[in-house]
């Protein structure tokens, strides 16, 4: 422990969380959290409320749609989303005891919404799994500073004159006048909060992702997302233009292989949904088009790097649309079935695990049939292949063409086929199954000068809660056993097992 940190221990000086963030921490700390208890919490404070559901209508942040209250914002957002959400505006509300005249307040907070905006942007297009922890550890990661500036003011007067004057970083100087940093002491207070431990020793390492090897991969991830998201808080906040981007495009690239054209998109992206980010979070922050100007001039001094202008340029932008395009059509290849253009069985088994995985976090109802066409090998038997193939694809786009807009539709193997059915209970998996059913029933085909029709055999699980104990193997297994129920009592029917 460090000295400083047993001082401000003394002296009774490390702050309370808010009273509603207290309350969402104390739910992070239990396991069988629900909707309508993390509801009854949140709307203890309409503000946070009001911002919940604007992030959930949100095409930025949410699905976009006409969410009018916590309950489908929960749904919408997820519940662990919404925790961690609900915390972040909570905390975000967060000020000193006395604000004192000798800590810039608006540049603290403009860092903050600059942080929290290019880290949202980040997580979700390099770490998607940690988006909502970025989001609200990058409001609190610089917290160690608005404690120092409080309760040591006139010591942490000197570390300020010191960074205006030099380029060296701020958590340096920190050590150096004052025997720790606000890294470490933010992420101490926030051990004493009880937040998660993820949050706490990536914002501890956010100043040096690669200081800790031994901590964990994810921590790691998340603090090489704070501390990108920190340099380019740095750039809008005052930082000399060159060594920032450099600092800025060797962070990115060593983090995830970020070239000089995804660090100008960074910046670009930031600018555009920054002023969301801080209407969200009622931050007080510099006039965006300084923001904007800013921006700019770093933009203008990245293309002056480049070795391309102008027609090259044009010609890269061409080049890379064109690989973009490929990288596009490999992946459709990769994830589709060649014969009946449905999703392949690989696509299904990430899928499957998605989308139980989301059921589970919001407790929602989750389905999956299993449909198997009937004497479909006397048809390639007396038919031919070609006959087969041609059954094969007919049938597919029969289910692909009855199925729902949101049901994902896969050839598991064979002349099997899957439908995974998100947020279905098991009345609606019946009907389904039975559209499906009656559907395959009018499909015809011809080979050798006559028709042929086949009917198709259908089994299901319903899952009611979205219990956690269900895996995907026993959600599996169990549309199977109701297939085999149906092949065994004379084909041609539906069976459906709710849990």
């Amino acid at each position: 422990m460090s000295e400083l940190l047993e001082k401000l221990r003394k002296a009774n000086a490390i702050p309370s969380p808010p009273g509603v963030a207290l309350e969402i921490i104390r739910l992070n700390q239990r396991d069988d959290i629900d909707i309508d208890e993390l509801a009854d919490v949140v709307t203890r404070d309409p503000a946070i409320v009001a911002k919940l559901l604007r992030m959930a209508n949100s095409s930025a942040f949410g699905r976009p749609g006409q969410v009018s209250d916590i309950r489908q914002a929960v749904m919408t957002l997820g519940l662990r989303s919404v925790n961690l959400l609900a915390l972040s505006f909570s905390l975000a509300t967060y000020d000193p005891a006395e604000a004192n005249d000798r800590f810039d307040y608006t540049r603290y907070w403009t860092c903050s919404g600059v942080m929290t905006t290019s880290s949202h942007i980040l997580a979700r297009t390099h770490l998607p799994q940690l988006s909502d922890e970025a989001f609200l550890a990058s409001i609190l990661c610089d917290l160690g500073q608005l404690v120092l500036s409080e309760v040591v003011p006139d010591r942490y007067r000197w570390v300020l004159k010191r960074v205006a004057k030099t380029e060296q970083p701020i958590h340096e100087i920190e050590s150096d006048l004052l025997g720790d940093n606000h890294a470490a002491l933010g992420g101490a207070l926030l051990e004493e909060w009880g937040l998660p431990p993820l949050i706490c020793q990536a914002i501890q390492l956010h100043h040096d992702p690669h200081a800790d090897t031994n901590a964990d991969a994810d921590a790691r991830g998340l603090a090489r997302i704070l501390h990108i998201s920190s340099l380019v808080a740095d750039l809008y906040t005052g930082a000399e233009l060159f060594n920032g981007l450099e600092a800025l495009k060797t962070a990115a690239k060593d983090a995830f292989g970020m070239d000089m054209a995804a660090c100008q998109n960074l910046l670009e992206a930031t600018e555009a949904e920054i002023g969301q980010v801080v209407e969200m979070l009622g931050l007080t922050c510099s006039d965006p088009a300084q923001i904007a100007e800013i921006r700019g001039r770093a933009t203008e001094h990245l293309v002056k790097q480049s070795l391309a202008l102008n027609e090259q340029m044009v010609a890269v932008s061409a080049d890379s649309e064109e690989l973009k395009k490929r990288n596009t059509d490999l992946e459709a290849r990769a994830t589709t079935d060649a014969l009946t253009g449905l999703r392949n069985r690989g696509f299904f088994d990430e899928w499957i695990e998605s989308e139980l995985s989301r059921a589970v976090q919001n407790k929602a109802p989750i389905g999956l049939l299993m449909l198997d066409i009937d004497h479909f090998k006397s048809v390639n038997d007396d038919h031919g292949h070609q006959a087969g193939d041609q059954m094969l694809r007919a049938v597919a786009k029969a289910i692909s063409d009855t199925a729902r807009e949101d049901d994902i539709v896969c050839r598991y193997g064979g002349e099997e086929v899957s439908v995974i059915c998100a947020d279905t209970d098991a009345e609606a998996l019946t009907q389904l199954a039975e559209n499906l059913r009656a559907a395959v029933g009018e499909v015809e085909v011809h080979a050798d000068g006559e028709p042929i029709q086949r009917t198709v055999s259908i089994g299901g699980y319903a899952h009611a809660t979205g219990s956690a104990s269900l895996t995907t193997e026993q959600l599996i297994e169990f549309a199977d056993k109701e297939l085999y129920r149906a092949k065994s009592e004379g084909r041609n029917r539906v069976f459906i097992k709710q849990g």
